[in-house]
């Protein structure tokens, strides 16, 4: 079964990350994976806009902590490098797509989920999404660019209350503060995304790109710079006795509810 489905459908495209047993949690070769799909749409092209979305109810619930566990109790600092690299790469990748990408979210968008859907052009949500950052309850920090993000989208007193809590924001919430453009029930959601898709392509094509181009173009700079500095606090607290702590009691949370009552 494919991590991640890659569709065309005219104008329109749709990856879907296809994790549904792990809330489609992402290890570094998904997110590359995802980076490298979204880097093939070029300049003049036929893709008008992109979705993003998450299979079985949930768009990500951000790093996938086996893969981390998997890596030992004392993790080379080369293969976190690397791992981080690939997780800010698709970051990179949406923010400098010619074309819009749209997260539409349902259920859980937590950590690098949430961060992922931050930096997506616009937002549409099911009634069911819930979005938390999550980072400082592991004993980590944003990696994903939310930290540059976040406070443009909401103003930086809320930002830093979302950030430093992790308490999870509920889709009429998210509508309030001017984290997501549309809330709808989850049963109209796809109705929804099509009614924006549709405005999209009514409009000029290159008027769109260009939009998106001129929109964004000033963020490239500041963002990279914000994932350079994300970066380097998180691989500090990735090797921290604070976070190999909290990432244990995780794992003896989830063993004890895997055992039979």
């Amino acid at each position: 079964m494919a991590e991640l489905v890659s569709e065309s459908d005219g104008p329109i495209h749709r990856l879907t990350i296809n994790v549904p047993a792990r809330r489609n949690a992402l290890t570094p070769g998904l997110a590359r994976a995802l980076a490298q799909e979204i880097e093939q749409f070029e300049e003049v092209g036929e893709t008008r806009v992109i979705l993003l979305s998450g299979a079985g109810g949930h768009f990500c619930a951000g790093l996938d902590l086996h893969w981390l566990r998997s890596l030992g109790p004392i993790p080379k600092l080369a293969d976190l490098q690397h791992g981080l690299s690939d997780f800010q790469s698709a970051v990179i990748a949406i923010v400098r797509c010619p074309v819009p990408v749209i997260a539409v979210v349902q259920g859980t968008a937590a950590g690098f989920g949430f961060d992922l859907a931050l930096v997506c052009d616009m937002r549409l949500a099911g009634s069911s999404a819930t979005f938390s950052s999550a980072f400082a309850r592991v004993g980590l920090v944003p990696d994903g660019g939310s930290t540059f993000t976040l406070p443009r989208l909401v103003g930086v007193g809320r930002a830093m209350r979302v950030l430093m809590t992790g308490d999870p924001i509920d889709a009429m919430e998210a509508l309030s503060i001017g984290l997501v453009e549309e809330v709808t029930e989850d049963s109209g959601l796809d109705s929804a995304v099509r009614r924006t898709v549709n405005a999209l392509l009514e409009c000029s094509a290159p008027s769109i790109r260009t939009i998106k181009r001129l929109t964004r173009a000033p963020e490239v700079g500041a963002l990279e710079q914000a994932l350079s500095t994300e970066g380097a606090a998180q691989l500090q607290a990735l090797q921290s006795p604070e976070f190999r702590a909290r990432l244990e009691a995780f794992a003896a949370r989830l063993a004890s509810r895997s055992q039979p009552a």
